[in-house]
């Protein structure tokens, strides 16, 4: 199989138009429309569905699509490595992270780093969790670190670090835990860990959490609002730990029935970088203290 065609073939695939791939290839369009049809000569089938307007894919071509996506997606990623190796001359890791594990973890973990391997610089990027996988299968960051999640992909590593209990923290003491429900809670929809953990104290000490406050935002939202004693909150250990080691919140209670853990994420490619082994050794042995 001749990659030239195959790049030109998965141009046309990606944009859906010959005309955009020729812009993209810097070739003309009817150079596009032959090598195309050369390639189908070649592989001794259709790649391209031409029996409407639209450019449609045949069966061979969608599987065809997918296995050239993950091709040229790892070309990608090895220019931008060597690019990064020729500038600087040294390893350098770009690393992605989530909010909910950036803004309590990621300070520390990174100043601990530092001090273990001043020979390799970094860049961060704090970002959502599809914007991070997205950068990552296209050779921008080289590491993710992130909240726990069902990533099933074949090109990608994931590693679960550490498991932590979830906790309820207050910047209020109090006497029972009778007394925490007729305080107002903070709740998370859409975290299942979440809703378990606060299913669990009602169920075990036979209380109702009477007020709830649902919020959306991000960590940093949850935690002024725990700041100004709005309201109390279930989170990660994790994510509030600093808070915790400080004084500045109460361990309510301990749920120790629900944990959740923070991953990191490579691409397969990746992993014999000497930087990257550096890195994931370093953060298999980095645990948290509860």
């Amino acid at each position: 199989m001749d990659l030239h065609y195959l790049e030109i073939f998965y141009e046309v695939a990606k944009a859906k138009s010959f005309t955009k791939a020729a812009s993209e290839l810097y070739i003309n369009q009817s150079a596009v429309s032959i090598q195309v049809k050369k390639f189908e000569e070649i592989l001794n089938t259709k790649l391209f569905d031409r029996s409407s307007k639209k450019i449609k894919l045949t069966y061979t071509g969608e599987a065809l699509y997918k296995m050239a996506e993950e091709i040229f997606e790892k070309v990608k990623r090895a220019e931008k490595e060597i690019s990064k190796i020729i500038d600087l001359d040294r390893a350098r890791l770009s690393i992605g992270a989530s909010p909910v594990i950036a803004e309590p973890l990621l300070p520390r973990l990174m100043k601990g780093f530092s001090k273990a391997h001043e020979e390799i610089e970094y860049d961060l990027q704090v970002s959502e969790k599809e914007n991070l996988l997205r950068m990552l299968k296209e050779g921008d960051l080289d590491v993710l670190i992130i909240d726990e999640e069902r990533i099933n992909n074949p090109n990608l590593e994931v590693l679960t670090i550490e498991r932590v209990p979830y906790v309820l923290v207050s910047k209020k003491e109090y006497a029972n835990i009778q007394e925490v429900a007729q305080d107002p809670l903070i709740t998370r929809k859409y975290v299942p860990n979440n809703n378990q953990a606060i299913s669990i104290l009602e169920e075990k000490y036979r209380i109702i959490f009477e007020e709830k406050i649902p919020v959306f935002g991000n960590l940093s939202v949850i935690k002024g609002m725990v700041n100004e004693e709005i309201a109390n909150a279930i989170l990660p250990y994790y994510a509030v730990y600093k808070e915790i080691q400080n004084g500045e919140y109460k361990t309510v209670y301990k749920i120790t029935e629900v944990k959740d853990a923070y991953q990191v994420v490579i691409t397969k490619d990746k992993k014999g970088l000497i930087q990257i082994i550096k890195f994931l050794n370093f953060i298999q042995d980095y645990r948290l203290q509860y």
